[in-house]
């Protein structure tokens, strides 16, 4: 699957969408990789950039929620929670794996993460959207 940002992934916060462009640059890299065969340090910076964005994101709209009072907040917290313990184990995975490994991530990890966002914002944090209009 390959991500772009268009606005009808806008949820109406500048910040939180400004996130979310740069998740998708991200992961639009790593789906790129696989044809471009980077070194494993490129591959490692991008993860690494991915993962400290995705920490400070799910962190900056989690707070969001709670400060527009969006009531399934916990439910969504659960969701960042699941996506961050992943990406951890495929960071590590990918970290200690041989060539054959690393590629395999590569090669399904980006589409994997597109999959996963896409969906995130178009159906969870679109639950919230109303209440940003709101405030």
């Amino acid at each position: 699957m390959s991500i772009v940002w268009d606005e009808t992934l806008a949820v109406g916060d500048a910040a939180i969408d400004a996130d979310h462009r740069r998740m998708i640059e991200l992961i639009a890299l790593l789906e790129g990789s696989s044809a471009d065969s980077p070194s494993d340090d490129r591959i490692a910076l991008i993860l690494a950039e991915l993962s400290a964005l995705c920490r400070e994101h799910f962190s900056r709209e989690e707070a969001f929620q709670r400060a527009i009072g969006f009531p399934d907040h916990e439910d969504h917290r659960l969701g960042h929670e699941m996506l961050l313990k992943r990406l951890d184990a495929v960071m590590a995975h990918y970290a200690d794996g041989c060539a054959e490994v690393r590629a395999g991530i590569v090669r399904t990890l980006g589409d994997s993460l597109a999959t996963w966002l896409t969906t995130h914002i178009t159906t969870s944090d679109m639950e919230f959207q109303p209440y940003v209009r709101g405030r």
